[in-house]
């Protein structure tokens, strides 16, 4: 038990005591609530090293290209402009704003209030208003990089922020969905096109020991596009199954179409966040992944500039089922 008469202050004694207005600090268990930043932090990378169903994140961030930071609505912009400078570098693929609140901790609140305060701690870098990243709009980023595949600068218009919080494991929660959910309040930033490119850039140093625009045999191009296409198709799927695996997918349906083309969710992709659970159809690499080699080999073939821009929205709407 605590001992309250340490927390006792003789007024004789304390010359704040005579100050107008003056108020004597109280000890309270809410402090004890909030963790620091960097127990916070730790708890996050352990579980993105082991536990996170996302094949292609996990494999980033065991390669150190995914970069963590605990966050807050006025440091964002300026994490996103390190982020930026991080990408220029090919020193990450993609970036996790944790929010430290102990009021949206696991087991406190629920999805909607999390999604709305996540909505509130990203506004300072979009023109979006909160209410409309908490229902159902994109918080999108366009940025101007060399690609990974092509050496070519190009505009990558799909640096998707998706939120993320613990209660979205709840199932009692009216929009469970645990491919939303992370150990904490989280938002993501990454972009799939941009991805893929770097997936295929290190499958070509791996088999080549060079850069894929640095490669004169077309053929090898050719050939190592589509192994990639395979190989990423198969993370891809890899994840969805994960998801699966970890779902009540009575409650929520995750899913692999008999095709193999797309996946459905009980959420839009690329939406920031939403107040209403839906069943959606989205896109698959054996789609969105040809498509993208497809203005690759245009460069390659023919000389004809590639653009990334359009790449994914190609792709959308996603078709609500």
């Amino acid at each position: 038990m605590i001992n309250q008469e340490i927390f006792k202050t003789s007024k004789s004694r304390c010359p704040m005591h005579k100050a107008r207005n003056y108020v004597p600090r109280r000890w309270s268990p809410k402090t004890l609530r909030q963790k620091s930043d960097d127990v916070v932090l730790a708890e996050v990378q352990e579980w993105m090293k082991k536990t996170l169903p996302c094949v292609a994140g996990r494999r980033e961030f065991n390669r150190g290209n995914y970069m963590l930071q605990v966050a807050t609505r006025k440091s964002v912009p300026g994490i996103v402009s390190k982020f930026k400078h991080a990408l220029e570098n090919r020193e990450a693929v993609a970036c996790l704003f944790i929010f430290n609140d102990h009021r949206f901790y696991r087991g406190k609140s629920n999805v909607g209030d999390a999604f709305r305060y996540l909505a509130e701690q990203m506004s300072e870098i979009t023109s979006v208003s909160p209410d409309d990243l908490a229902n159902g709009a994109a918080l999108t980023t366009s940025i101007e990089l060399n690609c990974p595949v092509t050496n070519l600068r190009t505009v990558y218009d799909d640096f998707e922020c998706i939120a993320f919080c613990p209660q979205s494991d709840d199932e009692q929660d009216k929009l469970y969905d645990p491919m939303m959910a992370m150990p904490y309040p989280c938002v993501n930033m990454s972009s799939d096109v941009y991805g893929f490119s770097q997936f295929v850039r290190t499958s070509a140093l791996s088999s080549w020991n060079c850069e894929v625009y640095q490669q004169k045999d077309i053929e090898k191009i050719e050939k190592l596009f589509r192994v990639c296409v395979d190989r990423w198709q198969r993370v891809a799927t890899m994840t969805i199954y994960n998801y699966e695996a970890v779902t009540n997918t009575k409650i929520c349906p995750v899913l692999v179409t008999s095709d193999g083309d797309y996946w459905i969710a009980g959420h839009k992709d690329p939406a920031f966040a939403e107040q209403e659970k839906a069943a959606h159809k989205h896109e698959l690499p054996s789609v969105y992944g040809k498509r993208i080699v497809e203005g690759w080999m245009e460069y390659f073939r023919n000389g004809q500039t590639y653009r990334a821009h359009g790449m994914a929205r190609d792709g959308l709407p996603v078709e609500m089922v």
